[in-house]
């Protein structure tokens, strides 16, 4: 378990540092593409060569290891060949490694990834160029406003970027109207199991840094909230699986190097030259093993890393389609 006295410890450390009050004075503020933008560099050398921008996912053992990154694309991959799906969409593709995992591992199904920011899709579109897959294309386009014309999929997935939305029942919406009946939807992201108003001040104020250094600066959503908002859109919610514990390994190996910065004088200096938003990953890195429950090792965080599957009905004989309709 954390204890009071390491969370103060870390807090200050982060306030010697960037000035917690400082930080937090960009909660709300739209800051994606900058942080991306500054971001890209420390997440190649750091956590993936290859493009990875989301957490491992430790399936065996504890400690972590490179291919855990593949974790999130793989459950994709299985998920795609035991309901045969033959086109795939990935909303908040980013440089496309997850679409490209599954392209790779499914030759002859389509793969679109999706993103907002051109420098992701510019980049993955060249990537997946290099590697001759023909069969993964990939689209400049916002999971806020999924384009009309984006339909006929038999899996949809997002890995941690629905985080960002702003309107959940419009996104769930997008995806409804995008699959065939029949169609799934996985998701993986963090959430916030309890309110706010239950954590202490010094778990607030860490969970908010965590949110504000990895530009979620409006705050994760509640535990549940994607699950109404899918049913909400007509689709069937099939299962919710907790993985806090699978990401607990490479939370700690991030908070190891933090620890390395942070009592190396020399990195330190080199932290206060970075870019702003690069640097801040040093935040999340800090907090991040403290602010998930993982009650069989001790943590008490109100976080939880989560799968979500949902389904969209199959068609009875001699039903009509009706789109769901809006909140």
């Amino acid at each position: 378990m954390t204890t009071a006295a390491e969370m103060a410890d870390r807090l200050q450390q982060v306030d010697r540092m960037f000035g917690i009050d400082k930080v937090l004075a960009d909660r709300g503020k739209d800051l994606i593409e900058i942080y991306y933008e500054q971001s890209g560099p420390a997440y190649d050398r750091l956590l993936s060569a290859s493009g990875a921008m989301h957490l491992a996912l430790t399936m065996q053992g504890s400690e972590p290891r490179p291919e855990d990154y593949r974790a999130q694309p793989t459950r994709v991959v299985g998920m795609a060949t035991n309901i045969g799906a033959s086109r795939i969409l990935e909303l908040g593709c980013g440089k496309g490694f997850n679409a490209t995992h599954v392209a790779r591992a499914l030759p002859d199904r389509a793969v679109l990834g999706t993103d907002l920011l051109p420098a992701h899709v510019e980049t993955a579109r060249r990537r997946a160029a290099q590697a001759g897959l023909s069969n993964l294309q990939f689209e400049i386009a916002s999971f806020e406003d999924l384009p009309p014309h984006l339909t006929g999929f038999d899996l949809a997935f997002a890995v941690e970027t629905l985080c960002y939305a702003r309107d959940l029942d419009k996104v769930a919406q997008g995806l409804a109207r995008a699959l065939n009946p029949g169609g799934r939807v996985l998701i993986y992201d963090v959430h916030a199991l309890t309110p706010p108003e239950t954590w202490s001040a010094a778990m607030t104020q860490a969970v908010r840094l965590y949110e504000t250094a990895m530009a979620v600066t409006r705050g994760f959503h509640a535990a549940g909230a994607w699950e109404a908002a899918l049913e909400r859109a007509g689709l069937a919610v099939r299962n919710v699986v907790d993985h806090s514990a699978r990401v607990q390994p490479g939370l700690r190996q991030l908070e190891s190097l933090g620890d390395r910065v942070v009592t190396d004088w020399k990195k330190r200096s080199a932290v206060t030259l970075a870019p702003r938003y690069m640097a801040r990953n040093l935040i999340a890195a800090l907090l991040g093993p403290h602010v998930y429950a993982v009650p069989e090792a001790g943590r008490d965080g109100p976080l939880a890393y989560q799968m979500i599957i949902a389904e969209k009905p199959r068609l009875r004989p001699g039903a009509r389609t009706r789109a769901a309709t809006p909140a």
